[in-house]
């Protein structure tokens, strides 16, 4: 039997940070949600997920904040993060997974479950 993979979702609207839950739930991963930046930074100092989801358009803490955060800590090196935005803009696309080499791909809300759930496979494998 495999190991359950798990998936930190941040997102600081409520329905969606169900809504992907439950969808990932039901997909046999094992969910942590964080309504903010603050929130994913004090998580991840209790437990290390497989993958981050991160909304990029949230208040409090920038991605680049939370990702600077997560390279200074060595035992959070193995987090592969995904990026999830309204932004429509190829210059945001760019400078987010041009950030770290542990973003490995962007989603541009709204998204399919086909398209999260790939993203996601592919995050693991790799």
């Amino acid at each position: 039997m495999t190991e359950t993979k798990t998936v930190m979702i941040v997102d600081d609207e409520p329905d969606v940070l169900l809504s992907v839950a439950q969808i990932l739930e039901a997909s046999n991963y094992r969910t942590i949600k964080a309504k903010d930046g603050y929130e994913c930074i004090d998580k991840l100092g209790e437990e290390v997920p497989d993958v981050l989801l991160l909304d990029i358009m949230m208040p409090g803490l920038t991605p680049k904040e939370i990702i600077s955060e997560i390279e200074k800590d060595s035992s959070l090196a193995e987090i592969k993060i995904i990026f999830l935005t309204a932004v429509h803009s190829l210059e945001a696309e760019e400078e987010g997974l041009l950030a770290s080499k542990q973003v490995i791909d962007f989603i541009e809300k709204p998204f399919t479950v086909r398209r999260m759930l790939d993203a996601i496979g592919k995050a693991i494998e790799i």
